[in-house]
């Protein structure tokens, strides 16, 4: 069997060679195709393929539009906000992007999070907190740090998940009732309920139950539908029609409930149930974020910002990356996605989101569902999702404030339901791993009665824990043997690399089992060892010297 030579004769490049290489890259068309892809997809764009984007760009924008306006008032901000921060994701896309299922824009994960800073550091810190994730992201994508996302396992990541699905679904519950105030985590939301119980409205829970009836009933019509296209192959046209009907089905509810809002006000002259604040119509305005945050009657400067936003800093692009890596595997088919190029767009869009008031974004499994399921060709089809996301900034945005709250809780709530996974997965540990049971689990209640941001970070030390573990304790084959060229040994096999983890438990093993028989040697055999650090050298010196010191034997090691 021929192996792979890892020597070579060739020597190092200097970093003025280095430097010169890559300057010649950026003068070659490779390095333009690939860092801006929309000039090879402009190349062989045709009238057919721009009705596909057509069709799929604006099915996402009506499916997007409920969902904008949820994620702003989720993550405690004025609706149009979720409008601002969907603007650039379909713009900056298919300059940068290279998937054309994938596009950027709010979700309601990341929304939940923003909750908690929203309370305390009001629009600004948000804002602020999504330019300061792009330029996390951005360091990541040109490092090529990707990687660093798989620190986190899936169970980890569904109680994360899990967690923020039932905080969140508490949270619209309260909201649903006509009752406002605060729901960070499930004790907060039970509180705010009974405290807030005089402000229950009848008409608000009809709505929103109704509203979730109807949802999960067309989200259902859609499922039977697409079983049956994948039964025939070829689909019919009322097949097709019952699709897109469940694709639209949060916007079909929100122009139902706003003729109905409408409708009320016109002839009773009030609204039955409760609505949104006042939406601001046009488009947000251009300006930096601000640097130095305003915590009640106290300026902090910049280094002080970045300081108290320490936690934000490292967890919200954590969850970006984990969103946007999920997304991408789950409908990559097998492909190989360009992670450093996909990295760059989302950082990029992050940070000039920032710049137009948008909230940290991400790429979305409906989104992408929608566009795979409207047969979608290139990333253009973002742009017509933007141009749709411009005219209800332009014109449409006055008639958002009849959305009634109830609608929106309903469409959060139907929206999350899928992504609670606990059953599953506590299915799918038994049948294979039962110790992941304890990260995920960890993650989800620390999540539910504590905070979101705390419960990623929880989550990720105790796996941390558990991978460590047989590092700082390796299983050690020890055995008598008798050699005929150095008498009785006493033979030592680590299955693990010896480190400064691991090798003080080994020496006290190692000489407990020599005290026990009378040894001339104690032979260690290094076939698993590749890794030998200062610690463990230093500690192996010292051993030498205990055992010869305690007279077990000879202080000869090999």
């Amino acid at each position: 069997m021929e192996l792979y030579d890892f020597k070579s004769d060739e020597r190092p490049l200097k970093a003025r060679e280095w430097l010169k290489g890559k300057g010649h890259s950026l003068s070659t068309k490779k390095f333009w195709l690939r860092r801006f892809p929309i000039i090879g997809w402009l190349q062989s764009y045709t009238l057919s393929i721009a009705s596909h984007d057509l069709l799929a760009g604006v099915t996402v924008g009506l499916v997007e539009l409920p969902k904008c306006l949820a994620a702003a008032i989720l993550a405690g901000l004025p609706p149009q906000y979720g409008l601002y921060s969907s603007l650039l994701g379909y713009f900056v896309y298919p300059l940068l992007g290279t998937c054309k299922f994938l596009n950027f824009g709010p979700t309601l994960v990341i929304s939940m999070l923003m909750s908690t800073y929203t309370d305390k550091y009001g629009p600004d810190g948000v804002v602020l907190i999504a330019f300061l994730a792009g330029v996390m992201i951005t360091i990541l994508a040109l490092l090529q740090l990707a990687p660093l996302v798989e620190f986190i396992s899936y169970p980890v990541t569904t109680g994360f998940m899990s967690a923020g699905v039932i905080t969140i679904v508490l949270g619209q519950l309260v909201a649903m009732v006509g009752i406002k105030g605060s729901t960070v985590n499930a004790i907060k939301a039970i509180e705010t309920f009974i405290i807030g119980i005089n402000q229950f409205n009848t008409w608000d829970l009809v709505m929103g139950l109704v509203c979730v009836v109807i949802l999960l009933g067309i989200w259902h019509l859609g499922e039977i539908t697409e079983k049956a296209i994948n039964r025939t192959k070829e689909p019919t046209g009322w097949q097709l029609f019952l699709r897109y009907f469940s694709m639209a089905r949060n916007a079909i509810v929100l122009i139902a409930s706003i003729v109905f809002v409408v409708i009320m006000i016109t002839t009773t002259g009030q609204s039955p149930v409760g609505t949104p604040e006042q939406i601001e119509e046009g488009f947000p305005p251009i300006r930096p974020p601000t640097f130095q945050l305003q915590i009640g009657d106290e300026t902090l400067s910049f280094a002080q910002t970045l300081s108290e936003l320490s936690a934000p800093l490292f967890v919200v692009p954590l969850i970006l990356l984990l969103e946007f890596v999920s997304v991408a595997k789950s409908f990559a088919g097998g492909k190989t996605i360009d992670t450093t190029q996909e990295l760059l767009a989302l950082g990029l869009t992050n940070i000039l989101g920032s710049f137009v008031q948008s909230i940290p974004v991400s790429a979305s499994f409906v989104r992408s569902a929608v566009n795979v399921a409207s047969g979608v060709k290139t990333p253009i089809s973002n742009l017509y999702t933007g141009g749709i996301m411009l005219a209800v900034l332009g014109v449409l945005a006055q008639y958002l404030s009849y959305i009634p709250t109830s609608t929106l809780a309903a469409v959060i709530i139907t929206s999350l339901l899928p992504l609670f996974k606990i059953p599953q997965v506590t299915m799918a540990c038994f049948r294979s791993s039962k110790r992941d049971l304890i990260p995920m689990y960890a993650t989800f209640f620390v999540g539910l009665f504590v905070n979101l941001t705390f419960a990623i970070l929880f989550g990720v030390l105790v796996d941390l824990v558990f991978i460590l573990y047989p590092t700082a304790r390796p299983k050690l084959i020890i055995k008598s043997c008798k050699f005929p060229d150095i008498g009785e040994a006493l033979l030592v096999v680590p299955d693990k690399n010896l480190s400064y983890s691991n090798i003080e438990f080994m020496k006290q093993r190692i000489i407990k089992s020599a005290g026990l028989t009378k040894l001339d040697v104690i032979v260690v055999d290094g076939s698993f060892v590749h890794v030998l650090d200062t610690t463990s050298i230093k500690v192996r010196l010292i051993f030498a010297s205990a055992v010869s010191h305690k007279s077990i034997c000879k202080p000869h090691l090999i």
